[in-house]
């Protein structure tokens, strides 16, 4: 059995050599095979290169070479020997392009996707192999492995309390409780966590032409669930993610809004498909957060204050938000973005919001003043 793991790849240099140690470090059985898809999208620092140097390192396995040294790293031959490193350059491309690019390319039965600042266990693969062997031994359709996954800092905490057994092949009829968790919340959307047949990731892949940086696992992840044959879960941690916050997660991006209201408009056909209008209330809610998130990434951006206030006058006058951002935030949002969908929905909100951004920078200068002179 063969598995491709597909890494998109963006101005990651930080953190891409502790990925890809965590996968070349795979506890690989002698009759499983591994490639990693290193899909470099348009990096302004040294990722490309920090790509290429692990292709290399496995191209120079093939001529014997016994140990190749990557800067602070050390690639052994006997981690690389069932490990097939291709790097791949798309130039500017969009994290859906890049999965969808690798997942073309793969020549795998199985693939795995992985973020490109995280890390995974050294049994990721071994295990996902026995779970796959004993279903297929049981004669269970699966094509789809949900696992658990903890935060760097937390290792032995897990990230979900999903709702799924062990051992059970959900199939079309018995998959209500995926359905409502994609439609009430965001902890089934990441592609890191799962492990997919790649005829069905082909399949899966297919965004209707959409270009998106922003709401594109929402919408894999919805394909995913909608069209698996099985669903299979393991309440094991086999991924851990790291909290980045400069990361596409984490920092201001202009096309953020329009992304997602993209994404919303789509996923919105599968909660009819599956639901009909049953969570038609939190899916709303969902949308006022998403409006909430742009706002809050945008006033508390590093951008110049004429910038954002420009940005944020066309914002507000956009469709999306227009019809979502005073509506009803869902229970669990977090508490900054409550505070900051306050501001959108009062008297005055550009002049609210404008003040707390102007708040914000005042606090940020006087911070980096004190670190200056080390007060």
């Amino acid at each position: 059995m063969k598995f491709s793991v597909i890494i998109p790849v963006h101005n990651a240099e930080k953190y891409i050599r502790e990925a890809m140690d965590s996968v070349l470090a795979q506890e690989l059985p002698s009759d499983v095979q591994m490639e990693v898809l290193l899909i470099e999208n348009g990096s302004g620092d040294r990722s490309a290169a920090i790509c290429d140097e692990y292709a290399e390192a496995a191209s120079a396995r093939n001529a014997q070479i016994k140990t190749t040294k990557i800067k602070n790293a050390q690639i052994k031959s006997d981690q690389i020997k069932s490990a097939q490193i291709k790097s791949v350059h798309m130039g500017k491309a969009s994290a859906y392009e890049a999965r969808q690019e690798g997942v073309r390319i793969s020549t795998g039965d199985w693939i795995v996707f992985m973020d490109a600042d995280d890390k995974v266990v050294p049994c990721l693969i071994d295990t996902l192999n026995n779970e796959i062997k004993k279903y297929s031994a049981e004669g269970k359709a699966v094509d789809v492995i949900l696992y658990n996954a903890a935060e760097l800092d937390t290792p032995d905490k897990k990230m979900f309390g999903f709702p799924f057994e062990e051992g059970v092949a959900y199939g079309r009829d018995n998959r209500q409780d995926f359905h409502r968790l994609m439609c009430c919340g965001d902890s089934l959307n990441a592609m890191w966590n799962k492990c997919i047949k790649r005829d069905l990731s082909m399949e899966s892949c297919v965004l209707d032409g959409r270009r998106l940086n922003h709401g594109e696992d929402l919408l894999q992840t919805a394909a995913i669930i909608d069209r698996a044959k099985g669903i299979a879960y393991l309440d094991r941690i086999l991924y851990l993610y790291r909290i980045n916050e400069e990361g596409l997660t984490g920092s201001y991006h202009e096309e953020f809004m329009d992304n997602q209201a993209g994404a919303w408009e789509a996923f919105d056909n599968y909660a009819g498909k599956w639901c009909g209008d049953k969570y038609s209330d939190i899916i709303s809610r969902r949308k006022t957060l998403t409006c909430t998130i742009g706002m809050k990434k945008l006033i508390y951006s590093g951008l110049s204050i004429r910038e954002i206030k420009k940005k944020l006058r066309t914002m507000v006058l956009s469709d999306f938000y227009k019809k979502y951002a005073k509506g009803e935030l869902p229970d669990w949002a977090p508490e900054e973005d409550v505070f900051v969908h306050g501001l959108q929905v009062s008297a005055n909100a550009e002049k609210s919001l404008m003040r707390s951004c102007l708040k914000h920078k005042l606090k940020s200068y006087i911070k980096a003043r004190i670190r200056k002179n080390g007060i």
